[in-house]
């Protein structure tokens, strides 16, 4: 039936944002008159604060469309600042009420809740319906699970919301035009900024089999769950084909779809299916994600078999900080293992290491320097900054032991913005920029192992590795122009990843 109530979605600095994407489907498919809003994207991997044309911008769109709700999808700490700001702008000049979704109020709902209106907690895609339809047929929209409500200085506070099934999730909306907006410079685009993206991105599942690394969101949506269903939940085949014969009616530049998941589910008797049902309706490349304790060579060959061009896998750190820190159960010899595995398949490996943790001593640094030595090439690295999200167990525990203070933590901290993905020009330690130097050449098959082992030998790079970093950074430019080449001739380089990712001055490792 037809609502009456008007919703608008905004998503902060996220072209991609599937959350706001499933959240304005559900809405829709509820008869519910949405508006998505993509403020700004991230440039030169980095997250400049909104100016005040494009403030002006979003409250004079959101009066245009005659708004009545506005959500802003927080959907990570380091954006609690600027969803404050804008929160309190668009109350200012709307007085309209503001809902908070996403990862940051379901780590910190007393933090969020004493901003917004109301949150919602935990997983929302049936709930969202549930809430708004409440509040239009004028019915307490005070006690849906799944959402927080302040009213003065009452909140309300409900439990969660049951566990969705995945397959009756509506496909995200790529079919509505007129009611999608992108703001970025003051200027406002009509229609999906995401749909001419030659990268989909989809989910095969929702949350962990692990459920233990101490950084990691999982961690926090576990408990909240306890005893309330199976929380890693697959998808079905049928479920995943179907979307992407949907997907591709719409996006028409789809050229390499990804595979979102925290680990891909391998499972042997849903791998046939997919590996029999993909090359037949979809027959588009794609890449996963995978943990070290799950590889083995006959799935990823069947998938390999299928399409898969690449895999995605979380190093993090050496043997000692894994396992003692970050409680990941994995060994450098599973790495080493693991790799063996993809060269024999024959599938490009990304190997993912997290840096400036407060917790690496230079004997761990070193360990993780000759364990990538040894792995065989060619690979890719990816280093990401550590984010150390409120709440974790990664956070009580340094915290505690007096390694960081709050303002580490983010929400006050936005080490995200600077450093999410990590680059040499950074300020860091003469220490660090050595070592991020030397494993920013391990990839580069271009530079003989024998000659990475006498920079690492020499004395004169421990005290100044200025001119190793020089070093390093050439040797990625050569290596981006290659990346930045093959993507080309693929049809996968766009103006948006140039615009995300190329900078002279802060260039990402690859």
């Amino acid at each position: 039936m037809p609502r009456r109530l008007r919703i608008a979605l905004v998503s902060l600095y996220a072209l991609e944002n599937n959350g706001v994407r499933h959240v304005a489907a559900s809405l829709r498919r509820a008869g519910f008159q949405v508006t998505e809003i993509y403020f700004k994207d991230w440039v030169n991997n980095n997250f400049p604060w909104p100016t005040e044309q494009e403030v002006q911008a979003l409250i004079r769109l959101l009066r245009e469309r005659r708004v009545e709700w506005v959500g802003f999808s927080v959907r990570a700490s380091a954006f609690h600042r600027m969803a404050r700001y804008l929160t309190d702008r668009v109350r200012h000049a709307l007085r309209v009420p503001i809902l908070w979704g996403g990862m940051h109020p379901t780590f910190v709902p007393d933090k969020a809740i004493e901003i917004a209106d109301a949150i919602a907690v935990g997983e929302v895609d049936d709930a969202v319906c549930d809430f708004f339809a409440a509040l239009d047929e004028g019915r307490d929209h005070r006690r849906v699970p799944g959402f927080w409500v302040r009213e003065g200085d009452v909140v309300h506070r409900n439990d969660v919301a049951p566990l969705v099934d995945l397959d009756a999730i509506p496909f995200r909306d790529f079919h509505t035009r007129d009611d999608k907006f992108h703001i970025e410079g003051g200027r406002v685009t009509v229609g999906d900024p995401f749909i001419t993206n030659p990268e989909y991105t989809l989910l095969a599942s929702r949350g962990c089999p692990y459920w233990t690394c101490t950084f990691c969101s999982n961690t926090l949506t576990r408990p909240l769950y306890d005893g309330k269903g199976k929380q890693f939940r697959i998808r079905s085949v049928e479920s995943i084909v179907s979307e992407m014969e949907y997907a591709r009616e719409l996006c028409r530049n789809i050229r390499i779809v990804r595979f979102d998941d925290e680990v891909f589910p391998i499972r042997s008797g849903w791998i046939d299916e997919f590996a029999e049902k993909w090359p037949a309706r979809v027959g588009l490349p794609f890449e996963i994600l995978v943990d070290p304790r799950m590889v083995s060579y006959d799935p990823l060959k069947k998938l390999k078999d299928a399409g898969m061009r690449a895999l995605c896998m979380g190093i993090q750190a050496n043997d000692r900080v894994n396992q003692q820190f970050y409680n990941r159960q994995t060994t450098n010899q599973q790495i080493i293992e693991a790799q063996k595995v993809f060269r024999r398949v024959g599938v490009t490996s990304n190997l993912q290491i997290i840096w400036d943790d407060p917790v690496s001593t230079e004997q761990d640094k070193d360990e993780l320097f000759r364990m990538l030595m040894e792995l065989e090439r060619p690979f890719e690295l990816y280093l990401f900054g550590l984010t150390i999200y409120p709440n974790t167990h990664l956070a009580r525990t340094l915290l505690r032991e007096g390694r960081i203070t709050e303002a580490d933590i983010e929400g006050i901290n936005t080490h995200a913005f600077e450093q999410f993905r990590v680059d040499l020009s950074y300020p860091r330690s003469k220490e660090d920029q050595r070592w991020l130097a030397l494993i920013v050449l391990l990839n580069k098959n271009f530079l003989p192992r024998s000659l990475i082992w006498k920079l690492y030998e020499s004395e004169r790079f421990k005290r100044d590795p200025r001119p190793l970093v020089a070093f390093a950074q050439a040797a990625n430019l050569v290596k981006m122009a290659g990346v930045a080449g093959e993507m080309t001739l693929r049809g996968e380089m766009t103006p948006l990843l140039i615009k995300r990712w190329v900078n002279p001055r802060s260039l990402v490792t690859m």
